[in-house]
């Protein structure tokens, strides 16, 4: 089991997923250093409602009458917005110009719009650009909605079952597994052995799947059970070396 062999998403849907899921963006004010700086700049800085626009094109609700509101006002502004990204990465940077669209006065919010120019996954030390053209050509990754709740059932409540399916896949030395990521073209896992830490995945069968209930019964069992771990269960690697090696 190799991560960087089985087939996983893009980059661009990568992209696109992190910014669907984000609920708030961080907002700095990307003007070059030395260009002089409207009044109120400063205070573009800090986390705003953020939501995607079906091209990924962020969607900045910031307060009407904040600061930030009354800034992009003033004119189209070129901000960054900063989402956090899965692993290996650290966040998603998008930048482009901003400016107020609409204000929604019952909601208290005023909607920006941002015109998009470039998109970036950023790591400590190192970069990934992507092409504008595809990161707005692709879309989020079907599971995302229920990613997060599916990684906690499974590591409170299937950590033996996951530590057989990847002892059966060619780690036999594996003593406890960190469910880290769902997409539709399976599970990314951080296998815990005696000689270190591994990345691996675990393909859906006859993946990539446009829903969880396209995948395989056995799968979809798993995946979307309401199961509770039970007393003494999965309470770390001594508790996970029993033999049970279930299908996969």
């Amino acid at each position: 089991m190799d991560f960087d062999v089985l087939p996983g998403p893009t980059l661009p849907e990568l992209a696109r997923t992190a910014l669907a899921r984000a609920a708030a963006a961080t907002v700095t004010d990307a003007s070059p250093a030395d260009t002089a700086r409207t009044a109120g700049s400063a205070a573009v800085a800090g986390q705003v409602p953020v939501r995607a626009g079906r091209d990924g094109s962020p969607l900045l609700l910031p307060a009407t009458g904040s600061p930030l509101a009354r800034w992009l006002a003033s004119g189209p502004a070129a901000v960054t917005v900063s989402v956090p990204a899965s692993p290996p990465f650290d966040a998603l940077r998008l930048t482009g110009t901003a400016g107020p669209l609409s204000e929604d006065r019952a909601a208290g919010l005023t909607a920006c719009p941002l015109n998009l120019r470039t998109a970036t996954f950023t790591s400590p030390g190192a970069a990934a650009q992507i092409p504008v053209g595809s990161y707005r050509a692709a879309r989020p990754d079907p599971l995302w909605r229920v990613a997060a709740g599916v990684l906690r059932h499974l590591e409170s409540g299937h950590m033996a079952e996951l530590i057989g399916c990847v002892r059966a896949h060619g780690l036999a030395q594996a003593d406890w597994v960190i469910p880290r990521g769902l997409d539709r073209y399976g599970l990314e896992l951080l296998v815990l052995t005696a000689n270190g830490v591994a990345a691996v995945r675990l393909a859906v069968p006859g993946g990539p799947v446009a829903s969880i209930d396209d995948a395989p019964t056995s799968i979809r069992t798993a995946l979307t059970c309401r199961c509770q771990a039970g007393p003494g269960q999965h309470r770390g690697p001594a508790a996970a070396r029993r033999p049970d090696t279930p299908p996969a």
